[in-house]
């Protein structure tokens, strides 16, 4: 099991879960069993076609994703995965 941990705006739409557990080999694959559960949290991590929204963050390990193989970063059990909405200001 990996676990997602989401942000309190996207916890509403996990049935008000900060924490949800899936399965998955990639980041990918883990971000569809979430979707499968919650669908309207996937829409707000992913765009359309799939590609990670300019302004969601993923992290694994205390690294971002961007800085790796993307969403086909391998995960393994135990792992968590943590969605950082960007913050924006001026």
């Amino acid at each position: 099991m990996i676990q997602i941990e989401l942000p309190g705006v996207l916890q509403e739409l996990a049935d008000h879960q900060g924490i949800v557990e899936v399965e998955g080999k990639t980041v990918q694959q883990a971000l569809d069993d979430l979707g499968q559960r919650h669908p309207m949290v996937l829409t707000r991590i992913l765009t359309r076609g799939g590609q990670l929204r300019p302004h969601v963050n993923l992290f694994l390990g205390g690294r971002d994703i961007r800085q790796g193989d993307g969403l086909e970063t391998p995960v393994a059990d135990g792992d968590e995965l943590l969605v950082v909405p960007s913050v924006a200001g001026g």
